[in-house]
């Protein structure tokens, strides 16, 4: 009987697959009909239980799409700093630099059809104009310049010679032409009537206002934070949260330092909002990595006084 249950064990498998010749399955099912281990043998070749290799296998593949998450959050987070370096350093070197206004720095002449010619000195590297219609409606038209290097003209460009530009109103009327130093002093008429009444440029004031809703964003969150750390899953949220006016508070600085005024607000708050934007992206990828190591690190200590 030994013999005969090791040869029907033997074949179990073939004759559960219908592999087996009919004489052979005829020979199995009367072995079964008197065998009670042999049927409890075929029901398990019947319904296959998952292997202890598989269980085993689990935690390794567990840790290993932890560690792929990982590095691929770290490489995210090298990617997103680096961009965010490179961003900061142009909006360094590209800043504006003013130039105060002399005699050689700006000249302006008529042309034909109305137009005014408008040249600048080889130290300029770039210009912006704003022509505009009186706005008490006298029969002129106001053409305020702006004229600027920069730290990346100044220390890598070879020059761009002398810049000019003709600028035409969109009705024949006469064109006083203002310089703007942008430096708190008064503008200077450059072309038209020299009597007429000069003002001052004043800088733009957003970005202070900005700085101080980052900072008051940031101190509320730090309250919440301080009054909910005993909640972990709320905790993390409002850390998340708060991250992003830390991110606009180092962007400012970098953009405007600590100034909180602008004469180029669009290109001032425009790179504040993207560079913040990079950093936050950056702070949540290492404040994720961060808690995932100490989760990884919490777990280990479990283990460990279990074992």
């Amino acid at each position: 009987m030994r013999n005969e249950c090791n040869i029907i064990r033997d074949i179990l498998p073939l004759y559960a697959e219908n592999m087996v010749s009919f004489d052979t399955a005829d020979f199995v099912e009367e072995h079964l009909k008197s065998c009670e281990a042999c049927r409890k043998e075929y029901e398990r070749t019947k319904d296959p239980q998952p292997t202890q290799e598989i269980s085993d296998a689990t935690p390794l593949l567990k840790l290993r799409r932890k560690m792929k998450a990982k590095r691929i959050q770290t490489i995210a987070l090298t990617a997103v700093f680096v961009v965010a370096l490179l961003v900061s350093a142009f909006a360094v070197l590209d800043a504006p630099i003013y130039l105060p206004y002399s005699e050689e720095l700006i000249t302006a002449e008529s042309v034909s059809d109305g137009g005014l010619r408008i040249t600048f000195d080889k130290a300029v590297t770039d210009f912006d104009y704003t022509i505009y219609p009186d706005p008490d409606g006298d029969n002129f038209y106001y053409c305020d310049i702006q004229a600027w290097t920069s730290l990346w003209d100044k220390w890598f460009s070879k020059g761009k010679g002398e810049l000019s530009t003709i600028v035409f109103p969109k009705e024949p009327y006469p064109i006083i032409a203002e310089y703007l130093p942008n430096d708190g002093s008064e503008n200077i008429c450059v072309y038209g009537d020299m009597n007429n009444d000069r003002g001052i440029t004043l800088p733009r004031l957003s970005l202070g206002y900005y700085l101080i809703l980052a900072v008051a964003a940031f101190v509320a969150l730090g309250i919440v934070w301080f009054l909910t750390r005993k909640k972990a899953e709320l905790r993390i949220w409002v850390e998340r949260i708060g991250l992003y006016p830390i991110a606009y508070i180092i962007s400012h600085c970098i953009v405007s330092g600590i100034s909180a005024i602008s004469y180029s607000l669009p290109r001032d708050f425009s790179l504040i909002v993207f560079i913040s934007v990079l950093l936050y992206s950056g702070l949540l990828l290492a404040h994720n990595i961060w808690h995932l190591k100490k989760r990884n690190q919490g777990n280990q200590f479990v283990t460990k006084r279990k074992a």
